[in-house]
Formats: C-alpha cells, structure tokens, sequence
C-alpha cells in the first residue's frame, strides 16, 4: 500500500535471522540458510555486503561467545550466484583471550567466490572497557546541530526491497571530495515508509546488518555529487575492508555514511567510507578498491 499525505506505508518486518541465519555442517564448515539476494535483477551476481555480512556472521558464530568483529579484510573473487547458497571454510589462524583471527572461504559449484580475514576481539565496548578515546581525540562527525531526521521529506534516492536499505543524500559534512548520506537497515523511522527489524539485537546479525551497509559504495550516486562527469561500462568490488571501533550501536537507526573518493584511474577507483550514530559518534571505517572500468577518464 502507498502512503499518502497522512498515512505511513506498512511494509513486512525484516527477519534478519531469515536472511543472514547459516547453518553448520561439520566443525570449520558452515553454510547460508538461503541464497544472497542481488542488488538489482541485472546485476552480475548478489550484493558484495551480504557477501560481507555472511563471513562475518559466520566469523562471529564460530567464535567464543562475547567475540566481535574490529575488522575485516576481504577480496570478491568471482561473482557470486543467486541461485545456491554459499559454503564457508574456516581456518582457525589464532585463539587468544582478547583477539581471535580467522581465515574464510566461502565456495560455490566447488569454486572459491570469497575470501576474508576477519580479526574478533573481546573488548569493543565503551561499557565494559571504558577505553573509547583514550587519546581524547574527538571522533565525533562535526555536524552543527543534532541530526534531524523530519527534514529529509525528499524522495528516497534508492530503494533496494532484496537488501532492505534506504538512503538519502545529506546536506551534512560535504566537501569537494566527498558527500554524505543518511542510511539505514530497514526504515522504522521515516515519515511516510515504516519497516520495523526483529532479531537485530543478536549479536552476529546485529552485525551482518551494519556489514551489508559497509558495502554501499556507490559511485554512481558519489560522483555527480563531486561534479566529476565519468560514466563505467564496467564497475565491481575488487576488495572490501572494514574497520569496527565500537560494539555499542543498535541496528535500527539511522546513520550518517560519509564517504570520499580518495584516487581513480587506471579502470580502479579507491572509496573511504565512514559511519556514524545518529549521536554522531564514529563506529565504522571503510576502505575499497573498485573496478570502475569508463568510457573516459
């Protein structure tokens, strides 16, 4: 149903176990509970943060309990297919009391697709470590102001219903590099849609929902906002890596995605990214190389 002027569109709850569950098949094998959706029926294969969400809730499930994620490393190898589910391999690299390491590959039709090397750590919160800057350093995003979701009556930029994610161009820290956006997981906030999350306070999906954002380099909605006038033929992740400062986050809100073109030539292109509570507070750094195959450069 559409909304109109006073009424808000009621849309299904997002499930995040039903679409990020796995299921273990032996002791270092793991396997998603469905196939990964992609992002658009054209694309080439499923969207490259439910790829990164899935190792990561992987990573988390097959760790002690009380592990998180601080960081992830990652290379999209081949396409991945939307047809079958992706089987994850799990090399234990080390066991410690603060840090766990691990290797995951993840295969289709017996072929590797992914590859990551995510680090866990028993001390990502500010509650129980009480160390969230201890250099004093501000890492809060500089906005004037609190952040005022009722402003942003414009059309949603993109709406993808297989990823659950909405966005919104911000007016917010933008400069001759970069741009900023509001984002969010599902949309239990906005005037006219309401989508509300269950099972987001889990910790691996929890996780496996804030990772599928990480992903959401969009250079077709980055560059025009640097007036940079480059079109691709061809564009898809190369690697993806993510930074977690900070276990003390809930999924359903809004966020503020900073991100900035840090280099692009040679068919590539080098995004950071950023990621901020609506408190302001920074929890996510992201760095990515990207094919960006162009008609010009």
């Amino acid at each position: 149903m559409e909304a109109s002027n006073n009424r808000i569109e009621e849309l299904p709850p997002i499930d995040l176990k039903s679409e990020f569950d796995i299921v273990k098949i032996d002791s270092n094998t793991y396997e998603t509970i469905k196939p990964l959706a992609k992002p658009k029926k054209r694309s080439r294969g499923a969207f490259g943060g439910n790829i990164a969400a899935s190792a990561v809730a992987v990573a988390i499930r097959s760790s002690p309990e009380g592990f998180v994620p601080n960081a992830l490393h990652s290379f999209f190898i081949k396409a991945v297919t939307d047809e079958i589910p992706i089987t994850w391999k799990i090399e234990d690299i080390s066991v410690g009391r603060t840090f766990v390491n691990k290797f995951i590959k993840g295969y289709q039709y017996d072929k590797i697709v992914y590859t990551a090397n995510v680090s866990l750590t028993s001390k990502n919160s500010t509650s129980k470590t009480s160390h969230r800057n201890s250099s004093k350093i501000n890492y809060s995003i500089p906005l004037k102001g609190e952040l005022d979701i009722s402003i942003y009556e414009a059309p949603i930029v993109y709406k993808f219903e297989s990823l659950f994610a909405y966005q919104k161009h911000s007016s917010y820290h933008s400069e001759t590099i970069s741009a900023s956006y509001i984002l969010s997981f599902g949309i239990a906030k906005d005037s006219k849609i309401h989508q509300p999350l269950t099972n987001h306070e889990i910790t691996e999906f929890k996780y496996a929902g804030v990772t599928t954002l990480t992903d959401w380099i969009t250079l077709e909605l980055l560059l025009p906002k640097l007036n940079i006038d480059v079109k691709a033929r061809l564009q898809t992740s190369i690697d993806h890596n993510v930074y977690y400062h900070d276990d003390d986050f809930k999924l359903d809100q809004y966020f503020i995605y900073n991100l900035q073109l840090k280099w692009i030539g040679h068919n590539r292109a080098v995004i950071k990214g950023d990621i901020y509570t609506e408190d302001k507070k920074q929890i996510i750094s992201i760095v990515q190389e990207r094919l960006f195959v162009t008609t010009k450069l």
